[in-house]
């Protein structure tokens, strides 16, 4: 404030200047005196250089601990992604007319919204004269024939969740399993019964009188309402009636045999490739 006019001065700036000329001098700090005599030494003391300025412990600690709760949501994130189940895909169709998804009517020529509408928990029925085939490359593979109601499961993860549940309310559905399955569990809710898939080829129909369970291969649980759980070996079915009498197993249907084995056999090598 040198050659400053007193008159121009105000009260604040004089109070200001007397403060800092009572101010101690700054002591040089060592560090900063080293280096400064180094880099004059070396020819450095020209170039440009980084700040580096010290981080107290305090702040480096409590940064850490904000950072924690986003960092472990983000491998949660990233564990949840890496773990889900390969989604559903509208492997056919057959027939025509209009099928519904959750009440939305999509027609069948329509396949890209069809499978954009198929997730986990939508209620699909189809169409009377139509069939629709579903494919996981979890190693599942379902047939829904006509006039079916199927509440769509979802697909096992690929180490955790692979328990999935989906429902059949009326209707048929044709299931079955390939090597990418193994070590999951699929049930299928009924009006009437609880059926547990675990690796095989299978049919759920839902009756007037009740649910019919036939096995192709492997073995399936049955049990009314998810009690009294038998398993029912191949070749064998099991009928879970709606009127309180015992269940009833005899032999598999024979026509229920013969679609059984065209549909594993057509299904056959996809399945071979989804375990890949």
């Amino acid at each position: 404030m040198n050659g400053e006019r007193p008159d121009l001065v105000t009260p604040e700036a004089a109070r200001a200047r007397e403060a800092l000329r009572a101010l101690a001098p700054p002591r040089p700090d060592p560090v900063f005196r080293e280096r400064l005599k180094r880099d004059f030494l070396t020819g450095r003391i020209g170039e440009r250089r980084a700040l580096a300025l010290p981080v107290p412990r305090r702040r480096r600690l409590a940064w850490r601990l904000a950072l924690t709760p986003a960092a472990l949501a983000l491998l949660a994130v990233a564990a949840w992604m890496a773990n889900r189940g390969p989604g559903w895909s509208v492997m056919a169709t057959q027939g025509e007319g209009t099928a519904t998804v959750d009440g939305v009517p999509v027609p069948l020529a329509r396949r890209e919204e069809l499978v954009r509408r198929l997730r986990p928990g939508a209620r699909l029925t189809v169409p009377a004269g139509a069939e629709v085939e579903l494919a996981s490359l979890s190693g599942l593979v379902v047939q829904v024939t006509a006039g079916t109601e199927f509440t769509l499961p979802a697909t096992p993860g690929r180490w955790l969740q692979r328990r999935v549940t989906g429902a059949v309310r009326h209707g048929e559905v044709r299931v079955t399993t390939g090597h990418a399955f193994a070590g999951a569990l699929l049930r299928l809710d009924t009006p009437e019964a609880a059926v547990e898939v675990t690796g095989t080829t299978l049919a759920v129909i839902c009756e007037p009188a009740g649910t019919c369970v036939c096995v192709y291969d492997g073995v399936v649980r049955v049990g009314p309402g998810g009690t009294g759980m038998v398993s029912v070996p191949i070749g064998r079915r099991r009928f879970v009636f709606n009127d309180g009498r015992p269940p009833e197993s005899a032999e598999i249907r024979p026509m229920e045999k013969t679609k059984l084995g065209m549909f594993r056999d057509n299904h056959r090598e996809w399945l071979e490739g989804a375990a890949r």
